[in-house]
């Protein structure tokens, strides 16, 4: 949208390249200065004209609809023309209350447009709203591009004080007012120090010595607040700082809830893994005392299964969020089948490709045990314990998600058939891409190097 204001502004005002960025800059503050302020802000500049009769009819406006910037041609009124001409703050009472125009100049010191403040309100302390009209267009004529970001729309619980560099007060809303006794201030507000609140001194004082925005949660009798002190340049010696009061108690309940479920939920995970591990060591024995290649062979593979789904479980427990990557997946898999199927004397290179595609614990499940026999049976009978390499590449588009296992074995024959394979480990695969992951398969057959294509649907 900035992007469309600026080409607006450069096609329909007299402002050069310079001009029409510095009104894009300033409108970027247009939402958060409505939600501060209460008050309709509008930005103008005038249009490109033929005759001094039309200079003063019309004006090119950015404005805000439903939290959006718009750009609309409105009829100049009396005060935008004057401001336009004198390039000096004037303030006029409306029937509906009360507008305050103040300039905006560019580094020539040229007026190229102005702020209008528009107070809908009748019943209003006037001096009251133009201290808050006057301090927001300081801050939106001043704030550097990298503060932006920093500046969200408030509520209208949230409190709103404005202090000048000596910490007199000089304006507090309805929601400061409400807010007032918690932090141990005046509950005249107007007049009295910032300084004498249980609000942190040293940050105040930084704050307007450094110029520099600062938030910062506090604790006060249970409630949490979060306290963003917003410095304004008002001239050489003198500044102003807003400081917006946010009560953030349910918020900050709802984060240790959420982090308490975590930590149970990983160590969930970690106990699940710890059992399959310890059914997996159950297994492993009974195949040592086994002297039977055929049921050796048959508990290898129950083993490999239960340690690629401990594998999930393993990895779920040391992520923040109950999500994994496949490269993560892939890389510990190949880890352990290198360990318990890679001859001593063979050379197996395992590589992975693509991007860093994140899936549910849910997906993730089901993933590893595909790739687990996917890598089995490359091993197995694909590479037949000769050299070679095995890769692992993850596609993406808007609605699938593409595994591509391929390796320089011997292939799949032209009669191969997944559907009615024998192979309990096809059979696995099969079933879990077509009935689990709501996927297909598709097999490249009767050509070097077996290559397995699965697409499945992103969660």
């Amino acid at each position: 949208m900035s992007r469309d204001i600026y080409e607006e502004l450069l096609r329909y005002t007299p402002l050069d390249s310079l001009q029409s960025s510095l009104l894009v800059h300033v409108s970027k503050l247009l939402v958060f200065g409505e939600s501060v302020t209460r008050h309709r802000i509008t930005i103008y500049t005038p249009l490109i004209t033929t005759s001094k009769k039309e200079e003063k009819q019309q004006v090119l406006c950015i404005c805000a609809q439903k939290s959006e910037l718009t750009i609309v041609r409105r009829s100049s009124s009396f005060l935008w023309n004057r401001l336009l001409q004198t390039g000096n703050a004037l303030q006029d009472t409306q029937y509906h209350g009360y507008e305050y125009v103040f300039p905006i100049v560019d580094n020539g010191g040229k007026i190229i447009g102005g702020i209008s403040f528009l107070v809908e309100r009748n019943e209003c302390d006037i001096l009251q709203e133009y201290t808050l009209a006057d301090t927001m267009h300081r801050l939106m004529l001043t704030t550097i591009e990298e503060h932006i970001k920093e500046y969200e729309p408030i509520s209208y619980l949230d409190g709103v004080i404005i202090f000048d560099q000596s910490g007199t007060i000089l304006y507090g809303n309805e929601g400061a007012l409400h807010l007032a006794d918690i932090i141990g201030m005046d509950r005249r507000l107007i007049g009295t120090s910032i300084f004498g609140s249980s609000l942190k001194v040293s940050a105040i004082q930084q704050v307007l010595h450094d110029r520099s925005p600062f938030i910062s949660e506090e604790v006060y009798h249970h409630m949490v607040l979060r306290q963003q002190l917003i410095p304004i340049p008002m001239g050489r010696n003198e500044s102003r700082c807003i400081l917006v009061l946010h009560d953030c108690t349910r918020e900050s309940k709802q984060q240790q809830e959420l982090l308490v479920k975590n930590s149970i939920i990983k160590e969930i995970h970690h106990r699940v893994k710890n059992n399959l591990q310890t059914v997996a060591g159950l297994l492993r024995m009974e195949a040592r005392r086994s002297n039977l290649p055929e049921v050796k062979v048959a508990l290898q593979e129950g083993i490999s299964r239960i340690e690629s789904m401990a594998l999930v479980h393993d990895l779920v427990s040391h992520y923040d969020e109950d999500y994994i990557s496949i490269r993560s997946i892939y890389d510990e898999l190949c880890r352990l089948l290198r360990q318990s199927m890679v001859q001593r004397d063979q050379e197996v290179e395992f590589r992975y490709t693509g991007i860093e595609h994140i899936v549910s614990s849910h997906q993730a499940s089901y993933i590893s045990l595909i790739i687990n026999e996917l890598i089995t049976n490359s091993l197995e009978h694909g590479l037949q314990g000769q050299d070679g390499s095995i890769m692992l590449t993850v596609e993406d588009d808007e609605k699938r998600v593409g595994l591509i296992l391929q390796d320089s074995g011997v292939g799949f024959p032209n009669e191969f058939d997944m559907s009615k394979s024998k192979r309990l480990g096809m059979q696995i695969i099969n079933n879990l891409v077509t009935h689990e992951l709501d996927g297909i398969i598709e097999i490249e057959k009767g050509v070097p190097g077996g290559v397995v294509k699965i697409y499945i649907k992103k969660d």
